[in-house]
């Protein structure tokens, strides 16, 4: 049986690539436009839900990820780690009432949540030895996130409402990108740690076998 540390990365990636599945299966049918509609709206008018239940399913994937980060001891404690669990939160909440005002408050919330957290990560990130090389790509991630709600909020405003669904797509697509960075930095960690631990220790036994063999045939 895996260990969990190793287990929690593989379910977290699962959950993003079901989620992906979902998404590009609403596209077969999608009779409506993304640019004019909100995530919550678009969801609740998609037939077959494939857009809610992908949104449920990047939220939940976030939950085995942070455990993930926990038991390795990643600097994600604190803010960076409650506003990701806000972000995976108000994501189920959105998919479970798609279409209404407070699916698109819990969406908003969610892209602003995303967008503090990868920013308090990029700090953390390059303050730990172990993952400096996560924090360049959150960097410009971040940048972009936060590019991203300041289009969300003037396109939010009266009169301005015509690309709310494309710069909220948009910025959502950054949120998952976000996730990805120490999502793959955890499974570089967790296996190839595993991989060199078998390695030293099948040469080790090599070692040993072949010390063992020099003394008998002394013998």
């Amino acid at each position: 049986m895996l260990p969990l540390r190793r287990l929690y990365p593989l379910i977290a990636a699962s959950g993003m690539l079901a989620g992906a599945a979902m998404l590009a299966a609403g596209q077969l049918d999608a009779p409506y436009d993304r640019v004019d509609l909100t995530i919550g709206r678009y969801a609740a008018l998609e037939h077959g839900g494939y857009t809610a239940i992908a949104l449920a399913l990047f939220g939940l994937a976030v939950l085995p990820l942070l455990a993930g980060l926990r038991a390795v001891r990643a600097p994600v404690s604190g803010w960076p780690e409650r506003l990701m669990l806000g972000w995976a939160g108000a994501l189920a909440g959105a998919a479970v009432l798609p279409g209404t005002v407070v699916a698109d408050v819990l969406v908003a919330a969610a892209l602003m949540c995303m967008a503090g957290a990868s920013a308090l990560m990029v700090r953390r990130f390059g303050e730990d030895a172990r993952w400096t090389a996560a924090a360049r790509p959150l960097e410009w991630l971040a940048l972009g996130a936060g590019g991203g709600l300041a289009a969300l909020i003037y396109v939010s405003l009266p009169g301005h409402q015509d690309m709310v669904g494309l710069v909220q797509w948009a910025l959502f697509a950054v949120d998952i990108a976000v996730v990805q960075v120490p999502l793959v930095r955890l499974v570089r960690m967790v296996w190839l740690e595993s991989v060199s631990g078998a390695r030293t220790g099948l040469e080790n036994t090599a070692r040993g076998t072949a010390h063992a063999t020099a003394v008998l045939s002394r013998h």
